[in-house]
């Protein structure tokens, strides 16, 4: 391996088929399977490229070189999200609905002495706004929210 100086930057000349990979099996052959979950979950094509090629010391494969079955993690790593297509009741004026969420407390107190944050939402028009709180107490949640609506009023 060797490297050229452009500009600031070290640029690395890596030959891909003298790169290593640092695993091997010590004891024994194992299956397909359990290389794919070791390399990364590295695809069929690409480990079976390795085996082929030497790029792995000690890659033993115990029965065929395939998985057996498709991989779950492979699966749920590949799976998308679907968009949320119910559009629901959507909030037609300011503060007909409000959501709330309050964290803590901090193992720290702020330099203000808080130890908690309030995350406050407008529904309709999705203004946010962050109090810290010293507390979650009732008396606070409140205070803060009734702030919130003097300024969201306005």
């Amino acid at each position: 391996m060797s490297a050229t100086k452009i500009g600031e930057l070290f640029v690395l000349d890596i030959d891909r088929k003298t790169s290593a990979l640092v695993t091997q099996s010590k004891r024994k052959s194992v299956t397909f399977d359990i290389w794919h979950r070791q390399l990364a979950h590295t695809g069929a094509e690409k480990l079976k490229e390795m085996i082929m090629h030497g790029l792995v010391d000690r890659l033993n494969i115990h029965r065929d070189l395939k998985l057996d079955g498709q991989c779950e993690d492979c699966i749920f790593g590949k799976h998308t999200t679907h968009l949320y297509t119910d559009k629901g009741d959507r909030e037609k004026e300011v503060l007909e609905r409000i959501h709330t969420d309050i964290w803590g407390p901090a193992q720290t107190r702020s330099a203000e002495g808080s130890l908690y944050f309030m995350m406050i939402v407008d529904g309709f028009f999705s203004y946010k706004s962050v109090a810290f709180l010293s507390t979650k107490s009732a008396d606070a949640t409140l205070k803060v929210l009734k702030a919130y609506q003097i300024e969201a009023e306005h």
